[in-house]
């Protein structure tokens, strides 16, 4: 079976983003009878040139890529990544075999580069709701337009095969908003690569607190609380900064560590500066799944401050770490942290209630076993095989058809 994912992404390097965990752990956990290709951007156009199929290999799995864009996928430029990405698959479309295949999209616009292709089947992922578009905090350019995205949408959804989304109250939303035209939509919950992300025992998590904190410069003596994310409006991380210096007013054994990036990484290095907390405050790059497992068994509660969501990914892995989780209750966040054993579902957003909500959490005694059993439902190899066998599915509706 031939699946070919198209999105701007770029498997080679480290990366905040759930699509692009999604994309990689679907590479990683694909059957061994599903041929998998990616066509993407890169961000390193000297060792993966433009244009090219080539090989990558991604924990011992090994897949064709071609990237369109020389294009960071988490940093916003001028012209915004989806256009440009859609413009090149466009014109290098004739590079790509879509015969037989089943072609995977975590965005609508590169079906404007593809509505006319014949002899395969596309699918559609939305990792957020819809509506988010009008959200004063997106970042996506169609905010401007929302009108456009849809009718937009309207046009080319009706081309997919199969919908899915990690938000289940969107399929509903979506067969309001287009009776009659989306036949099959699927929930499909966010997952956890459990191989990754592990409990450490008590001992293991106080080494490695030593570890990293000799590392970066860090006080293994404070209570640290991490977040992870890309640097953007959506995640709200001036709602973060804001409440951390409230709790700081309280608990002066407290960092907070920001692991990610994006556009807002200046305007957020000047604002930490500008309020005197860069002894406070650590701003470090994306690191590997393996090094954020680390954090996550190192660190006293995960910190999620997001405008709005879908079914946050680090939120998952850090209960799979045993990490208690501080969030705004958005999205998908509530069939996540289920007692307060697993962590505080923050209702209102500001500072003041956010900062006690992680006072409240830092100290009580982390429940390991309860934020692991939060988590057990999400397992990537229970989740993926569900997929899969959706897949399955599709392809054999193919061939019916074909012999009908």
């Amino acid at each position: 079976m031939r699946i070919l994912i198209i999105h701007q992404h770029d498997p080679a390097i480290n990366h905040v983003g759930g699509v692009g965990t999604y994309i990689n752990t679907f590479i990683k956990y694909a059957p061994s009878d599903f041929q998998v290709s990616l066509v993407g951007v890169t961000t390193d156009s000297k060792k993966r040139p433009l244009g090219k199929w080539q090989q990558l290999t991604l924990d011992e799995t090994t897949f064709d890529y071609l990237p369109l864009v020389a294009a960071h996928p988490t940093y916003h430029g001028r012209v915004p990544l989806s256009l440009s990405f859609t413009w090149e698959l466009l014109r290098k479309r004739r590079q790509i075999d879509f015969k037989n295949a089943l072609v995977e999209l975590h965005r609508i616009e590169p079906e404007l580069a593809l509505r006319d292709i014949q002899g395969c089947r596309k699918v559609l992922f939305f990792h957020t709701h819809s509506q988010d578009l009008y959200h004063k905090q997106t970042e996506v350019f169609w905010k401007h337009f929302p009108w456009a995205y849809f009718a937009l949408e309207k046009m080319l959804i009706r081309n997919m095969a199969q919908c899915y989304s990690v938000r289940e109250d969107l399929i509903g939303w979506y067969h309001a908003k287009y009776p009659g035209l989306i036949k099959n939509f699927i929930f499909v919950p966010t997952w956890v690569d459990e191989d990754v992300f592990r409990s450490m025992p008590e001992a293991d998590r106080r080494q490695t607190k030593e570890d990293l904190a000799q590392q970066y410069g860090l006080d293994p003596a404070s209570k640290w609380i991490l977040f992870v994310g890309r640097f953007e409006q959506q995640k709200d991380p001036f709602l973060l900064l804001k409440s951390f210096q409230a709790l700081n007013r309280q608990l002066k054994d407290t960092q907070l560590i920001m692991i990610g990036g994006g556009s807002m990484e200046t305007e957020i290095r000047s604002w930490i500066e500008s309020h005197h907390l860069a002894n406070m405050i650590s701003l470090i790059k994306p690191q590997s799944q393996s090094d954020i497992a680390a954090w996550m068994n190192a660190s006293d509660c995960l910190a999620l401050s997001s405008a709005y969501e879908g079914m946050p990914r680090a939120v998952l892995e850090a209960l799979q770490c045993g990490l208690p989780v501080v969030a705004v209750d958005e999205g998908e966040t509530a069939r996540l942290v289920t007692s307060p054993a697993a962590g505080c579902l923050v209702k209102t957003r500001d500072p003041e209630t956010f900062s006690q909500s992680m006072a409240w959490l830092l100290g009580e005694t982390p429940d390991r076993a309860a934020c692991q059993n939060a988590a057990r439902p999400f397992a990537a190899k229970k989740i993926l095989d569900e997929l899969f066998a959706s897949y399955r599915a599709l392809q054999k509706e193919e061939m019916f058809c074909h012999a009908a």
